[in-house]
């Protein structure tokens, strides 16, 4: 008997939650930014009709729609709804899967009794469900297939522009091929399309038929992922990789089929859109370290440490680079965090050495001489996690830095983050960094 996964993706939602809240907000276009000088991050269905999308700058938006209703993003309003439709899904299947803030997997087989007539009514079921115990201004797309990344896919393939549901079965499969662009499989971005047109590959089926040692020579380990997409075949969707297409470097969004009910962390990470672009390393390191300092105390409150640090940065034409590097060592404090990181920043964005690829040296030219370029968004993550607890060092001069991280972990939990702070981050602005709800992984 086929497996019947069900995904469930949330209708914009940040901005769906702030018009369920507030009724005066209904039918009325609203941006939720992560600051009011950044870019729009979740607008609503009323936005988007009028051209505004995610990732269009305030000003663009105001230029577009000049009464848009524009607000910061409320973290615990939009966690506490999410843990609202997850319940509903637990109602369904113990199998739930969290994928993001706004989506979830479930596996429906047993509920279903094997049918994928069941399946629908199922689907309609849930969204009704949401209406009523959620709110009339909540809503969903669903999709069912015999996996995730079928499912995924079905959500996006129903009629409309929201409310969307639609089941792919496992004969119905074959016929996505006629329907998909490259781009329309999670984890095939625009950058990753343009590498394949240059090997030949235009369609899904293509990208199917293609030689799988091809493939790996070409992309590494990635082109393994990418035959295992071509066939709709899905081990499991990594949800740090939630709208991101597969880099060289970086694990695939693919890693197999996942276990149903475990939230299992696989990486912490932390990204800010700046007001403004900033091209000063003063305040590039400071902000450098206040995203490291804040990954930090979250991997210590969940006793983890990690070895793989992975940094990106773009700028207001979201133009730049993304690079990861392992290192020897296990960390979770933010001083070495920052450390790794700058040193992918230095080398890579900074380097005239021959290592330096074409990418990092446009951007560093662009960061030096274009008086309007620099960094707009910057982001860091740490995964090869570990969670354990390291023995204390043996040497007073080593325990002291283990001393002090203590000390002040201590004092943040008890009155407030960055109550005590490294000397360093004096002057960097309170709303820098500051806490968000983003679209991977639920964070703490």
């Amino acid at each position: 008997m086929s497996q019947i996964i069900l995904h469930l993706d949330m209708n914009s939602y940040f901005a769906s939650c702030e018009q369920q809240a507030n009724p005066h907000l209904r039918r009325r276009p609203v941006g939720v930014c992560e600051h009011l000088g950044g870019i729009i991050i979740a607008p609503s269905v009323e936005a988007k009709r009028l051209g505004i999308k995610l990732g269009t700058t305030v000003w663009d938006a105001q230029k577009i729609y000049p009464k848009i209703v524009l607000l910061p993003v409320d973290p615990d309003k939009i966690r506490s709804i999410t843990e609202r439709f997850l319940r509903i899904l637990q109602d369904y299947t113990d199998k739930v899967d969290k994928y993001s803030i706004d989506e979830a997997f479930a596996d429906i087989t047993e509920v279903c009794e094997g049918a994928w007539d069941n399946a629908l009514l199922i689907g309609l079921e849930i969204k009704q469900r949401l209406r009523l115990e959620i709110g009339e201004w909540v809503s969903c797309s669903i999709g069912v297939g015999p996996n995730k990344l079928v499912a995924k896919i079905a959500a996006d393939l129903g009629e409309g522009d929201i409310d969307r549901i639609f089941v792919v079965r496992p004969e119905e499969i074959d016929h996505l091929y006629a329907r998909l662009n490259l781009t329309d499989v999670p984890g095939i971005g625009p950058r990753l399309e343009r590498a394949l047109h240059k090997l030949g590959i235009f369609s899904l089926s293509q990208l199917r038929d293609y030689s799988l040692m091809n493939l790996i020579n070409q992309f590494g380990i990635n082109g393994y992922f990418l035959h295992e997409l071509a066939r709709f075949n899905s081990p499991s969707l990594n949800p740090s990789h939630k709208g991101r297409e597969i880099n060289e470097g970086s694990s695939s969004p693919l890693v197999g089929e996942g276990r149903w009910g475990e939230d299992v962390i696989k990486s912490f990470g932390h990204s800010y859109t700046l007001p403004r672009p900033i091209n000063k390393l003063n305040d590039i390191k400071k902000l450098m370290l206040k995203l490291s300092e804040k990954i930090g105390r979250r991997i210590r409150a969940k006793g983890a440490r990690g070895n793989v640090i992975h940094y990106f940065h773009s700028d207001k034409q979201y133009e730049g680079f993304s690079k990861q590097r392992k290192i020897k060592e296990l960390i979770n404090d933010g001083r070495d965090i920052y450390r790794a990181a700058w040193m992918i920043f230095s080398q890579s964005c900074h380097s005239e050495s021959a290592l330096a690829d074409e990418e990092s040296r446009s951007f560093r030219l662009r960061l030096q001489d274009d008086k309007a370029a620099g960094i707009k968004i910057m982001g860091i993550s740490v995964s090869g996690l570990k969670f354990d607890r390291p023995p204390e060092p043996l040497f007073e001069q080593y325990k002291k830095p283990w001393w002090m991280v203590e000390a002040m972990d201590k004092i943040n939990n008890k009155y407030g983050e960055f109550t005590i702070h490294r000397g360093r981050l004096l002057g960097i602005p309170d709303e820098w960094g500051k806490d968000t709800v983003g679209f991977g992984r639920m964070k703490g």
